[in-house]
């Protein structure tokens, strides 16, 4: 008889042990979502406290206006500041009282129906929204947020390069770019140009957007759509960031006349890839001349898991075309502690900088660093919540790019919060807690939980500090 008491009194004390550990996790993920919500709304208030005013700036053509241009407009941004991943995903949480409930308290905004958002875009002028993202990307760089990351304490490292929006079976518009396998398929798509300023902490931050154009031809030409693009994405550069020291960081499709003197006539230094197969004289005066003169430098890396040598190789005053460069060369072997293998990799690079002892590395790791626009940028857009590749609109051009422009704005907003010291140390207390799960958290407490009405005015009158990590 008492072992059978026993018996029920342990199974009593687990059930109640495992409601516990529940009921516990329960409020840590609400203090999470908490957490990364109130980190939004400082991120906005602290960095760009006229978001709102510049929203009410926009130009509204609408016959029919039962919500504000302000509320049409947020609506676009927050669906991808919530990563919510589609206009139909967006609208299933607008159906929650308290999602709705939450997002007027959060925003001071209604929460519109995103056909209505979709009806906006479709009309909206495509520069308005690509405006507001260089100013927020201006006051972001007055304020000094990215001074630390200056290339030898001079510019701003902003990477070019492309990538695909989406693919259709069936033209989608008259501006589709076709390719055709050699079955004979046509894939009809979208591609941007983008240029983003990057840095070695891992942001990514959308400067200006270049839709690539076929340009009357009948099949897409990657290099040829892409240098095309870039002489149009450097007058926007230009125009919206016109005492902005620039360094240029591109891949191998860039090194020739017209990426040179676009950099010369801009005052931009630039770091570009050579390619074995590019400008071949020059390749052949840089073999000849390595032999001689090249001078080199070795420096070695250790990790947890790895042993890395890089043993590196720079020439100055080569001559291509009128245009003088320098060239890097960096050779990387790494050492797999564990199974032994070894790998080597080779990184050459070409800029106008004169190169010495004391910035050999600096260069050609400065070089490797546009890596980050499709690690940080494109790839993290595509594959965690933002729906870049997602076909917010199915018919519409211009409402696509609009769309495209309230996601690099979100991801502004996303990556400034991300990395506050706030945020980083919950992601730091348990490493299998991502980035994904934290906004998983975040809709689910807007979804499940009242935001009180006090908190967020003590949080909003509360001095703001936000620590970058």
């Amino acid at each position: 008889m008492n072992t059978k008491v026993n018996y029920k009194s342990k199974k009593r004390n687990l059930r109640a042990g495992r409601k516990n550990e529940e009921f516990q996790n329960s409020k840590q993920n609400q203090s999470k979502g908490k957490q990364i919500v109130y980190q939004i709304q400082k991120t906005i208030l602290h960095f760009f406290p006229d978001l709102y005013d510049r929203l009410n700036e926009f130009s509204d053509h609408r016959k029919r206006k039962h919500y504000e241009v302000i509320e049409l407009l947020m609506g676009g941004i927050v669906m991808f500041l919530f990563k919510e991943g589609s206009r139909n995903a967006m609208n299933n949480d607008r159906k929650e009282d308290k999602f709705s409930k939450n997002y007027l308290r959060l925003f001071k905004l209604h929460l519109p129906h995103m056909d209505a958002v979709d009806d906006l875009m479709s009309i909206l002028k495509e520069n308005e929204l690509e405006g507001l993202k260089a100013a927020m990307v201006t006051a972001l760089i007055e304020n000094h947020v990215f001074r630390r990351f200056k290339f030898l304490g001079k510019s701003y490292n902003i990477t070019i390069d492309g990538t695909g929006i989406a693919s259709y079976d069936k033209r989608h518009c008259s501006a589709c770019q076709t390719k055709t396998s050699k079955t004979g398929k046509v894939t009809y798509f979208h591609n941007v140009i983008e240029a983003k300023l990057v840095t070695s902490s891992g942001f990514s931050i959308s400067l200006a957007t270049e839709w690539a154009s076929n340009e009357g031809k009948q099949e897409y030409d990657k290099q040829d759509c892409e240098l095309k693009a870039f002489v149009r994405i450097a007058e926007k550069i230009k125009h919206f960031f016109p005492r902005l020291p620039v360094l240029i960081t591109a891949d191998g499709l860039y090194p020739n006349q017209t990426f040179f003197k676009i950099c010369a006539k801009n005052n931009w230094d630039f770091i570009v890839t050579l390619q074995d197969k590019s400008l071949k004289t020059l390749q052949e005066e840089i073999c000849s001349l390595k032999n001689i003169v090249g001078k080199g430098i070795r420096i070695f890396r250790a990790g947890k898991n790895h042993q890395t040598t890089c043993e590196y190789h720079y020439l100055n005053e080569l001559e291509y075309k009128g245009i003088i460069v320098s060239w890097v060369e960096c050779i990387e072997t790494t050492l797999n502690i564990k199974s032994g293998i070894t790998t080597v990799m080779r990184f050459a690079h070409l800029t106008n900088l004169e190169v010495n002892n004391e910035t050999t590395v600096k260069v050609s790791d400065e070089g490797r660093l546009r890596w980050k626009i499709e690690n940080e940028g494109f790839n993290t857009q595509k594959n965690e919540g933002y729906g870049l590749g997602h076909k917010f609109s199915r018919k519409n051009f211009n409402a696509m790019k609009n769309y495209y422009q309230c996601l690099q704005i979100a991801h502004i907003i996303n990556q400034l919060a991300i990395k506050s010291k706030d945020i980083n140390e919950i992601l730091n207390r348990d490493k299998k807690f991502t980035i994904r799960k934290l906004w998983e958290r975040l809709r689910s407490f807007f979804v499940e939980i009242d935001l009180v009405k006090s908190e967020l005015i003590a949080h909003k009158t509360r001095k703001i500090q936000i620590r970058l990590i």
